[in-house]
């Protein structure tokens, strides 16, 4: 199914918690005192987790070997053995005895609206070990710490990898300079539309500017998910738009951007062209959405196939 795909990043347990109501309806601050928020949340769970994790559990749904770059804690080694049941290549994967797994807590709407805490822990040691040396076609550099994400671009950029830079909740953290040298090295960059604000405020350009920096293989592109307005992408002089697959069964949201860059990484690694790769997440995200948790969902390559060729005709 192509050369392997590399994929760094978080490894996170999520604990979701469900708010019966409208968080910009609770959303009552005084600026002349403390801000003191409460949501009573009669929903919880605990899942598995963590943006790399996410991509790759979402890339063995698409029967595509991949090579997971991340770092756990001393209550993550019976995740670590599910992640590698499942038939990812755990080899670059640190177990840092001592420290709590990352975690993040996500509190959700009954919009879709999200609030999240993130606790990193054995994630911000992560980037010790670098990238595999199997034959690999592409990667990905989602969040995680700062000296993993700087690393693992550098040694991508440096083996020829065509990778993409996914920032994510770590887009803060980074200077211009850096946010600069990540660009210099990608070949694409995928933001969210908040993200994507975050990204040219940061840089002081535009998304159509900041594309056509991007180089390195034919399908280069800024990638901007929309959630349920679709996706905008920004390549070279072009921008092109396609929308999201709609569905009457949303359950949960979390976990979706991270399907779309699996099928996305899917597309590129069998020679789609970049409507059909964006096509491939869409479904992807399509399929996640309609299940609670980020490594819930089940589907197949030819399930995903039909998807897609359903809303081409």
């Amino acid at each position: 199914m192509g050369k392997s795909i590399q994929v760094s990043g978080s490894i996170a347990f999520d604990t979701i918690l469900q708010f019966q109501g409208n968080f910009k309806e609770n959303l009552v601050y005084d600026s002349d005192s403390a801000l003191s928020l409460s949501f009573f949340c009669p929903g919880m769970k605990r899942e598995f987790g963590g943006c790399a994790a996410n991509i790759a559990y979402n890339l063995r749904l698409l029967g595509q070997e991949c090579i997971l770059l991340g770092s756990v804690g001393s209550d993550g080694k019976e995740y670590l053995k599910k992640i590698k049941e499942s038939g990812i290549n755990t080899d670059l994967c640190e177990i840092n005895d001592g420290l709590f797994t990352a975690q993040a807590i996500i509190t959700t709407d009954t919009n879709g609206n999200q609030l999240t805490s993130f606790h990193p822990g054995a994630m911000g040691s992560a980037g010790r070990l670098g990238i595999s040396d199997t034959i690999t076609s592409f990667g990905i550099v989602s969040p995680n710490s700062h000296n993993a994400m700087v690393r693992h671009a550098k040694e991508f950029s440096e083996k020829s990898i065509p990778f993409i830079f996914d920032p994510g909740q770590a887009l803060p953290m980074f200077s211009k300079e850096d946010i600069c040298q990540f660009i210099d090295l990608s070949s694409w960059v995928a933001v969210n539309e908040h993200e994507s604000d975050m990204l040219c405020d940061i840089l002081g350009e535009s998304l159509t500017s900041i594309a056509q920096r991007l180089t390195g293989h034919e399908t280069s592109s800024l990638i901007q998910t929309l959630g349920c307005k679709g996706v905008n992408v920004f390549i070279r002089n072009e921008i092109f738009y396609l929308p999201a697959l709609k569905t009457s069964n949303e359950v949960d949201p979390t976990g979706c951007g991270d399907a779309f860059r699996a099928g996305l990484l899917y597309g590129f690694n069998h020679g789609r062209s970049i409507q059909d790769s964006v096509k491939f997440g869409n479904a992807m995200g399509y399929i996640k959405v309609q299940s609670s948790g980020a490594q819930n969902h089940k589907t197949d390559l030819n399930k995903i196939i039909s998807i897609v060729s359903s809303h081409n005709s």
